[in-house]
């Protein structure tokens, strides 16, 4: 089911990237949330994303697709030191941003992030997103992100986006 659902994800950009009105290309990082600040020190996370809509235009509605790599940090169990492996998830997204004043973005990103590391299955992801373009082709964000899996894979981050 998860090869199935990237397949399409894959074959979706690439047959809507010959007519794209907006592609984004991001990185983030963050502090871990939820249950995951209790595994892990540190988020990093890419994205892409293709909007339907024009750029200039005050509502625009697209997809995402990403990666996000928690990264295990060092906890005590009994007494003992244990290393928790990093845990990585793809998140696939619908996408709705609203411009204000033609610089302020606000939206939400909500989908399914695949697990991709042993033993995560994957659950709902959720991104309300603020957005500020400091340039005609940069976008600098603040988000909070949250993957519902047997654990709630939560983060506060800050990103960069770049439009082609």
């Amino acid at each position: 089911m998860k090869k199935l659902l990237l397949l399409m994800c894959i074959a979706l950009f690439s047959l809507t990237s010959a007519n794209a009105q907006t592609f984004k290309l991001g990185a983030s990082v963050g502090l871990p949330a939820a249950d995951a600040s209790d595994i892990s020190n540190l988020v990093i996370g890419i994205d892409a994303y293709y909007y339907f809509t024009d750029i200039d235009a005050p509502i625009e509605f697209g997809l995402n697709a990403g990666f996000r790599n928690f990264f295990g940090d060092e906890i005590q169990v009994l007494g003992q030191t244990v290393s928790v492996d990093d845990a990585q998830f793809l998140p696939i997204a619908a996408a709705a941003r609203l411009k204000l004043f033609g610089i302020f973005t606000g939206g939400l990103d909500a989908g399914y992030a695949l697990g991709l590391s042993d033993g995560l299955d994957g659950g709902f992801y959720y991104r309300p997103v603020l957005g500020l373009d400091i340039a005609d082709t940069i976008e600098l964000n603040v988000s909070y992100e949250n993957i519902s899996d047997a654990a709630t894979w939560g983060n506060f981050n800050v990103g960069l986006l770049f439009q082609f």
